[in-house]
């Protein structure tokens, strides 16, 4: 979105470098120059000796990074990393630096601090508060597939360290208030940084009239850390009728242990906001951090009210006029679902959501003009 976003606001010619894939038909569509490498990711790499290797620190990304950045006016370049883990790894920082070209990072994750990106313990499921990198961080078996691949996270994390942390000229885009805190708790200070809230895209606002509907939803990854089945607890206990938007590893688990609940997978932006429409209330359950939990203000956009858990980012679009912040419990939950039998609640939390949300949020040119105004903060 970034890129496309510059292209069609700006006179800059945008590149969009890619370690693995093929561009969307938005690209595609768009005037933006794109370079696919057509390297393969951690999980669909053939060989596991290769992908652990180019994993901890690519070097073909690197040359081929060094090779476009040669090609380009570095007084006039700027370089915009926005994920990096998966395939291009911190080769392409290296390279950055090594050609004396500004570097903004958006920070959509923890990776920058923590080996698993998450803050989160994957095996006691819950929040992580260890020192990244530290001692008792190393030999905590905290990974979601196991300590193995832990210990391969560290020599990344390691490698990365070396790379990101001696370069004190990178440039740090938050999104999140929240998030920017978490990760100034776990890593060195840095000289500049910026906060710019992702671009939410929702087309023509209306308000909904949740106090109409009955549907209590939840949309997102169907995973532990994201909440999945502290959302089935709670509208179970509720008695309420529930559907889940999403996929994950405990969609087949939770299916069949509650089958009152509707279970669509993953859906299109357009039949996502059929289901909007028929909602009352969204609760974002979440149990580890978020860096801001985008669901949240896209359906506030809508006027639908939210309970949001709160240990997590997307707390801060919440207040009493337009929502719950709860605690991860499903009893408690289903209390505060209970609350929401009265249709006239219901009426004034959907008015005041709808009219406490941010509009600008919506405009991507509004977007772009404050991405320029921090790039130009470098001149």
């Amino acid at each position: 979105n970034t890129a496309v976003s510059l292209a069609q606001n700006t006179e800059l010619n945008v590149i969009f470098f890619a370690g693995c894939g093929k561009a969307c038909n938005k690209l595609v569509n768009s005037n933006v120059k794109v370079i696919e490498l057509g390297m393969y990711d951690l999980l669909g790499n053939p060989s596991k000796i290769d992908a652990v290797i180019k994993g901890i620190y690519n070097s073909k990304v690197s040359e081929k990074f060094s090779e476009l950045l040669n090609t380009l006016d570095i007084n006039e370049t700027i370089v915009h990393i926005h994920t990096y883990t998966k395939v291009l790894t911190s080769a392409v920082f290296k390279a950055a630096h090594k050609a004396s070209i500004p570097v903004f990072v958006t920070v959509h994750d923890y990776f920058l601090a923590c080996p698993n990106g998450g803050c989160f313990n994957y095996v006691k499921n819950k929040i992580c508060e260890l020192k990244p990198m530290s001692l008792k961080c190393i030999l905590c078996n905290c990974d979601s597939r196991n300590y193995v691949y832990k210990v391969w996270r560290c020599l990344r994390q390691f490698r990365q360290n070396s790379v990101i942390r001696n370069n004190s000229e990178i440039n740090y885009i938050y999104i999140s208030e929240f998030s920017k805190q978490q990760l100034k708790k776990r890593m060195p200070a840095v000289k500049n940084e910026y906060m710019l809230r992702n671009l939410i895209e929702c087309g023509e606002r209306f308000r909904v009239k949740a106090e109409e509907n009955e549907l209590f939803l939840f949309i997102g990854r169907v995973s532990p850390e994201k909440g999945a089945e502290l959302f089935c607890r709670s509208v179970t206990k509720a008695g309420v009728k529930a559907v889940v938007i999403g996929d994950g590893s405990l969609r087949e688990t939770l299916q069949k242990q509650y089958p009152d609940i509707t279970f669509t997978g993953w859906l299109d932006r357009a039949e996502i906001n059929k289901w909007i429409r028929k909602t009352r209330c969204m609760i974002f359950s979440s149990l580890w951090y978020e860096t801001e939990g985008m669901t949240v203000p896209e359906v506030q956009a809508y006027g639908i009210p939210c309970i949001v858990t709160d240990c997590c980012a997307a707390s801060m679009y919440v207040t009493e006029e337009n929502g719950f912040v709860v605690n991860a419990d499903a009893l408690y939950i289903a209390d505060v679902i209970k609350n929401l039998n009265d249709n006239n609640i219901v009426k004034k939390l959907s008015e005041n959501t709808y009219d406490l949300f941010d509009d600008n949020r919506c405009k991507e040119k509004y977007y772009t003009d404050n991405l320029i105004c921090i790039y130009n903060s470098l001149v």
